[in-house]
């Protein structure tokens, strides 16, 4: 038997759109095993449970089966049996879909013996995740930075954060379809937004490798994706100015939403929150308020 844990996912971050991402302390874990009888067997636990399909069409499977494709001896496979424990909240813009895949790859690549590198298994997850931005802090950890070279090669810069940094997640009771909060989406921008955003982008990227927490509620803002999504999370426009205005914390959507992440340093999460929670709840909507570390590891596996 095979365990996978993988890592929920952050990405965005405000200006970063589709580069970069955090791997957060909350997990999907997987257990693979191969077993006598033919076909496939899948159970979930935990998590959306109910909304996951159980046959070929599930996407951990379609993860695996790209994999076994690869394989010169995709004949002798026998029948599989996968256990899933889900932690991660679906469609709120956490990176369930990215971790499912993720996951799918590396355990069948384990159970097999398969050797894929990150590259490898970052391409083949692309081809069904179609963002590098959650995909690579799944695999890896950290706060990446992703990117493709001229010749459409997948590649990442790994930053440790601090260990003071706090993750603060505002997960409302209402989900988002991440393709619907692509469609709302301009297809061109104005400069001057372009380089609002480089500029947030770059200071982001400093102020979380050298922990400089004063810049974080001007370096987590964005003009190229939020504006055109937050008209679809009533009350975001309130926290967003509220946290903004304690100066002690950042705050974003989670992907396309609807959770709205705050990164805060250690001793004030308490306070963002309650401004979360409170805000939240005034505009009618329920919210469940999480505070987490980031992971550094990425994925991890075990054998049993």
């Amino acid at each position: 038997m095979i365990k996978v844990r993988v890592p929920a996912t952050t990405a965005n971050l405000g200006p970063g759109f589709d580069c970069l991402g955090l791997a957060l302390k909350l997990y999907l874990n997987l257990e693979i095993e191969e077993v006598t009888k033919e076909g496939l067997e899948i159970k979930y636990e935990g998590e959306g449970a109910e909304k996951f399909l159980t046959d070929e069409n599930n996407l951990i499977w379609k993860s695996m089966d790209l994999v076994l494709k690869r394989s010169k001896n995709i004949s002798d496979k026998k029948g599989l049996k996968i256990r899933v424990f889900n932690e991660i909240p679906v469609t709120r813009g956490l990176g369930s879909s990215a971790a499912a895949i993720i996951g799918g790859i590396v355990g069948i690549t384990k159970l097999y013996n398969n050797n894929l590198t990150y590259q490898e298994i970052l391409e083949l997850a692309l081809s069904l995740e179609g963002h590098m931005d959650n995909i690579v802090p799944a695999l890896i950890g950290g706060f990446t930075i992703a990117y493709k070279t001229g010749k459409e090669e997948i590649k990442w810069s790994k930053i440790k954060p601090s260990n003071d940094l706090r993750i603060v997640l505002s997960i409302p009771n209402f989900t988002l379809s991440t393709e619907k909060m692509r469609k709302v989406l301009p297809t061109k921008v104005p400069l001057s937004d372009a380089i609002f955003n480089l500029s947030r982008t770059s200071l982001l990227v400093n102020a979380l490798q050298n922990s400089d927490w004063d810049v974080l509620s001007e370096a987590m803002e964005d003009k190229l994706h939020q504006p055109y999504r937050t008209p679809f999370i009533p009350g975001i426009e309130e926290v967003f100015s509220k946290i903004k205005g304690t100066g002690l914390a950042g705050v974003a959507l989670s992907g396309s939403g609807p959770t709205v992440v705050s990164l805060t340093k250690k001793g004030s999460e308490k306070i963002i929150s309650e401004i979360m929670k409170d805000t939240f709840l005034k505009a009618g909507i329920n919210c469940q308020v999480l505070v987490l570390e980031a992971d550094l590891e990425g994925t991890a596996v075990s054998n049993e």
